[in-house]
């Protein structure tokens, strides 16, 4: 568990001044993740990020790519997003379905170095992803 100090202290040291910060762990449940009822990731080692900046944002889980059933998506080219502290975020489009969803997963493939254990890992939008967490831990 973390502490008010440990966050008190990662947000004076948030890259680029952003006052912005996350807390990143090993979630220690298998992870699974469905689009219309398929499964197109399941791990169990997926990465929990919390993150905290002008509010408080929803956890997300990011699996590394040998967890995730990328002959399911396409890159989503001439697209991307700029975090402060994590830095820029490539887009997939999940192409499986009967309709294509657009910016349905996302990831940082050379992320800042504050945010190097999302390196490569995928992460779902929750509004067309459900997330399914085992009962037991890994």
């Amino acid at each position: 568990m973390t502490d008010l100090a440990d966050l008190t202290s990662r947000r004076k040291t948030s890259p680029n001044g952003a006052g912005h910060y996350h807390i990143t762990e090993r979630y220690p449940y298998r992870v699974s993740a469905r689009i219309d009822g398929t499964v197109v990731a399941s791990s169990n080692q997926t990465m929990i990020l919390k993150e905290v900046g002008t509010s408080v944002y929803n956890p997300a889980f990011y699996f590394p790519p040998g967890d995730v059933e990328l002959w399911r998506f396409q890159r989503e080219e001439g697209f991307s997003t700029r975090c402060p502290i994590k830095g820029d975020a490539a887009y997939w489009r999940y192409v499986s379905g009967a309709q294509p969803l657009e910016r349905v997963a996302w990831s940082y493939e050379a992320p800042l170095e504050y945010s190097g254990m999302i390196a490569q890992h995928l992460s779902f939008d929750q509004r067309h992803v459900t997330l399914e967490i085992a009962p037991e831990p890994v």
